[in-house]
């Protein structure tokens, strides 16, 4: 069936026109009302899937079923049963994950009419996926039109109430956010999403790898954590607004295909990324880890006051990396841990291995002056470090900071010379 052209500003009319229909809670009967006019009960060029009705109207639902140890990438969806909700609620930052159990995880993506979010904003196709008795169910929600969107929600919302928590990227900020925004436009009901146990993955991904990846997209973790590379039947998600659009204008869905195919490697991909995320974080030997992920988990650990653990993940992320650069970073972060624990003898190898690393730098030259001038009592060797920090202040551009600094080191090395009898 031809579908009339439409234009963005066609979409924000019928949009209005939704959101001033009567509050669905003040329905009386429970029978499903008809489709809008118009509404074809399938599009030419949309993979196979069914209608569903419930006392909103129709929607269009794509499943799709894997086998629990289906391979995706480097490991397979049932690795995740090897982990600890606690320790996934450690990761995660929230302890309501604590009680839950991974296989009663919902995993969800949405993709969207707009990447800023917004009252104005669809999510036209959402994927959820989760593990049953028999292995692992993926389903994807379509708007074949806007108008089905209160049915989409209604459909959601029962696939959502059996999840015990859920999984996404950059779900926190946005994802959820915006279900909320559309449960209230579309049917005038508050759900708080946002407060179910929540494993976000974008954050504990960007303290494991930014230092070593040029971005933390999930395309990125994909080729470089979970080694998938895509087929060429993806698109953009960047392009992925724009595409949907033009599906609304013309009525021909060949191009939503590869919309779907991007949404199913993502929700798939979650799976991966979560027992990637869990395994760098429980591992006993942080020597298996690369410098970057070794760091990032002593980081963690030491915010989570576990000294011992800490130690041995700094030690790894010093000892991992020959890059100057990155065992730089780690020696500056596991001497502040020494530091911050009262160790500063343990700290003298690491400041002194910083300055050979960098002896332009003078904030390693600073510490071993305050430490034998004010610990060990020899002034001596604080006034030689004092002098090689004055040194590389001095090839700073000029500018204030770099006149204060040198205020700051000749205030000291005065002190010491005075010490010493002049």
């Amino acid at each position: 069936m031809a579908r009339s052209k439409q234009t963005p500003r066609d979409l924000r009319r019928r949009l209005e026109r939704l959101e001033r229909r009567k509050s669905p809670s003040r329905r009386t009967s429970r029978e499903p009302p008809v489709a809008p006019a118009g509404l074809p009960a399938a599009v030419p060029g949309l993979p196979p899937g069914d209608e569903l009705s419930n006392i909103h109207g129709s929607t269009y639902r794509i499943e799709k079923r894997y086998a629990a140890d289906h391979v995706h990438g480097s490991s397979s969806l049932n690795e995740l049963f090897g982990f600890e909700s606690a320790l996934a609620a450690e990761v995660a930052g929230d302890v309501s994950l604590r009680p839950t159990d991974p296989r009663q995880w919902a995993f969800v993506d949405l993709e969207t009419t707009g990447l800023s979010g917004g009252a104005g904003t669809l999510g036209f196709l959402v994927g959820i996926g989760a593990f049953t008795d028999n292995g692992f169910r993926l389903r994807q929600y379509f708007l074949r039109d806007p108008a089905e969107e209160p049915a989409m929600l209604e459909a959601l919302r029962e696939d959502l109430n059996q999840a015990a928590g859920m999984v996404s990227f950059n779900g926190r900020a946005f994802d959820l956010p915006l279900l909320e925004t559309r449960y209230t436009v579309a049917l005038r009901d508050r759900w708080r999403l946002t407060r179910v146990p929540h494993l976000d993955l974008l954050y504990p991904s960007r303290r494991l790898w930014s230092s070593s990846l040029a971005d933390c997209r999930l395309s990125t973790l994909e080729q470089q954590v979970l080694g998938i590379e895509r087929t060429e039947q993806d698109v953009p998600g960047a392009l992925i607004p724009g595409m949907y659009l033009d599906y609304l204008r013309t009525g021909d869905a060949s191009e939503m295909t590869r919309v779907i195919y991007h949404n199913a490697i993502d929700i798939l991909s979650l799976v991966g990324l979560a027992s990637q995320v869990l395994h760098r974080h429980a591992v006993e030997q942080p020597d298996s880890l690369s410098s970057g992920e070794a760091l990032a988990v002593a980081r963690w650990h030491q915010g989570a006051g576990r000294i011992e653990d800490a130690d041995a993940a700094f030690q790894a992320a010093v000892e991992g990396d020959p890059e100057p650069q990155q065992r730089r970073e780690a020696l500056r972060w596991y001497t502040a841990h020494l530091k911050r624990d009262n160790r500063r003898e343990q700290a003298l190898a690491g400041w002194e291995q910083w300055h050979s690393l960098d002896p332009t730098d003078p904030f390693p030259c600073i510490e071993l002056a305050m430490f034998y001038e004010w610990h060990a009592r020899q002034l001596q060797p604080a006034l030689d470090w004092s002098l090689r920090a004055r040194q590389a202040i001095e090839g700073w551009p000029k500018g204030w900071r770099r006149q204060q600094s040198l205020a700051d080191i000749d205030h000291r090395i005065a002190r010491l010379q005075q010490k010493l009898g002049g």
